[in-house]
């Protein structure tokens, strides 16, 4: 899978924005309205907004972090989210690098008119191979933070869900693929209730497990918020936004402040909806079956439901292919199963249900990497150095659990199994694994290139071990040869704190300059 995800802008979408930009070095009267001893790019919209983006000094940094496109990529959410959210709530925005040793511990900290991060995210912030949602998901929490909403505890969801849905929406306008996998991992990782480290996204600070609630809460909230667009249709959600902002600014709010928009635009109870996906944290099973059909023009259908209230519904979308073509269709479910028939050009070939996964359920990626879950939670600690016996009768039942990779997790299992392998000495099997993970893929491009990266950096080891020096440089540089964004990673996340900071370069390099008689 060698598809590049950061590109695919529209050419007219880029044009306009840019004619909405105006760019210029702060100049030197205007110094003083931030700290001393820093120097600031400044990008402004065509409204006035202006976001500027804190030079690092340091000669070393600043020639591989070069000064601009953050404040750039903030101006074109502001310009696109300000059709959908009113106008931006502040003049001016800064986006800077954390400093002091107590800012860097914070990961990521935002407040009204200012984001500020660790070099480990500003590094990859204009990256859509890491951290796509990053900069819009921060840069569209202003608008909340600018009405000065107060949120009570509880509604965690809706809290972060509320950004990332915007920045989904944003990303969906300029990046559609990296929109799409977004959902998908979202789909697959809090319907299962993975809370693993998402490879899209990034945890903010705290302890491990309040940064895993942060992402669960996150991508849960994107996908509530999607499955609420099923329930009273997209544009009514773009009506309810800007008023919510407006209505409640400055005031306490929760999830029912939110619920009472909806009802008011959508003109009837949704209850059922916020009770059940939000405070209940229900996940429906809904599926679709084709039934016989009197002619070959009409394809038939029922949808069942599991789950959802009594008066529980949802749209649920398909697309239906045939010889002549694909037709979408939606259907409104009602009760436990829906009937449905659609008009087609000719027969029914194949029929999808919810192509696009706009409504939180269960899949059978979820499904599959739930029950991988169950048997990964019996290891504890680097499973290598407690228990390897234990470790590899572990990974080999999670791949029996997923024989068709159904969640797309075989990459990385085939991953640590092989290193693994390698730790007890089989190099034979830790080869086989190895060879596996790097030629698998991944839900994620970032996935599947990081999982690459640490089997070539274990290949690597093997390879020396068996004195293949030649061999293994050439893993090495084609270990180089992945985007620079991944090759910044982390190379053992098992590590520890003293070894998860080398990034997989590292490692590379490293390998290029090992000397080993042939």
């Amino acid at each position: 899978m060698q598809r590049a995800i950061a590109g695919g802008r529209r050419a007219c979408q880029v044009g306009a924005v840019a004619a909405a930009l105006l760019l210029a070095r702060a100049p030197a009267a205007a110094q003083d309205m931030y700290p001393p001893n820093k120097t600031y790019f400044e990008a402004r919209a065509a409204d006035g907004v202006t976001v500027a983006e804190g030079c690092l000094s340091d000669p070393v940094f600043a020639s591989s972090r070069p000064c601009g496109p953050r404040a750039k990529k903030a101006v074109e959410v502001i310009t696109r989210l300000r059709t959908l959210l009113g106008p931006f709530p502040q003049k001016r925005l800064t986006v800077e690098y954390a400093v002091t040793r107590e800012e860097q511990k914070r990961f990521v900290a935002v407040e009204t008119g200012k984001i500020q991060a660790g070099d480990d995210v500003m590094a990859v912030a204009t990256d859509d191979l890491v951290i796509p949602d990053f900069l819009p998901r921060e840069t569209a929490r202003q608008w909340l933070l600018g009405a000065a909403l107060r949120w009570r505890g509880g509604d965690v969801w809706l809290a972060e869900g509320l950004p990332e849905y915007l920045a989904w929406r944003d990303l969906q306008s300029t990046n559609p693929e990296v929109a799409r996998t977004l959902v998908a991992e979202a789909m697959r990782d809090s319907v299962a209730g993975s809370r693993e480290r998402p490879a899209f996204g990034f945890w903010g600070g705290g302890s491990g497990q309040e940064e895993a609630t942060i992402a669960a809460s996150r991508q849960r909230g994107l996908l509530i918020l999607r499955t609420l667009e099923t329930v009273i249709d997209r544009e009514r959600v773009d009506r309810v936004l800007p008023l919510f902002l407006r209505r409640y600014a400055g005031r306490p709010v929760s999830a029912v402040e939110f619920e009472r928009v909806c009802e008011e635009v959508a003109g009837r109870n949704l209850s059922w909806f916020f009770t059940y996906f939000g405070t209940g944290g229900g996940v429906p099973e809904i599926e679709m079956r084709r039934v016989p059909s009197e002619s070959a023009g009409v394809a038939a259908g029922e949808i069942s439901v599991k789950g959802l209230p009594a008066e529980g519904s949802v749209r649920v979308e398909m697309t239906v292919r045939t010889a002549q073509g694909a037709v979408r269709h939606s259907v409104a479910t009602h009760g436990a199963v829906t009937p449905f028939t659609v008009n087609v050009p000719g027969p029914a070939l194949s029929m999808t249900m919810d192509p696009e996964q706009r409504i939180l359920r269960w899949t059978e990626a979820a499904r599959r990497w739930k029950a991988q879950l169950a048997i990964l939670a019996t290891l504890t600690g680097p499973p290598a150095v407690k228990d390897p016996p234990g470790a590899i009768d572990a990974y080999r039942r999670a791949l029996g659990a997923d024989p068709a990779d159904a969640s797309l997790r075989a990459q990385a299992l085939h991953e640590r199994l092989g290193k693994i392998e390698f730790e007890r000495h089989d190099l034979e099997a830790a080869m086989a694994e190895l060879d596996m993970a790097i030629n698998g893929h991944a839900l994620s491009p970032l996935e599947t290139y990081l999982n690459r990266g640490r089997a070539y950096l274990s290949r690597i080891e093997v390879w020396q071990k068996m004195e293949r020096r030649d061999q293994a440089k050439a893993d090495a540089r084609a270990g180089l040869d992945l985007p620079g964004a991944v090759l910044l990673q982390e190379a053992n996340p098992d590590a520890g704190p003293s070894g998860a900071t080398l990034g997989l370069a590292l490692g590379m390099r490293q390998a290029l300059l090992t000397r080993h008689s042939p």
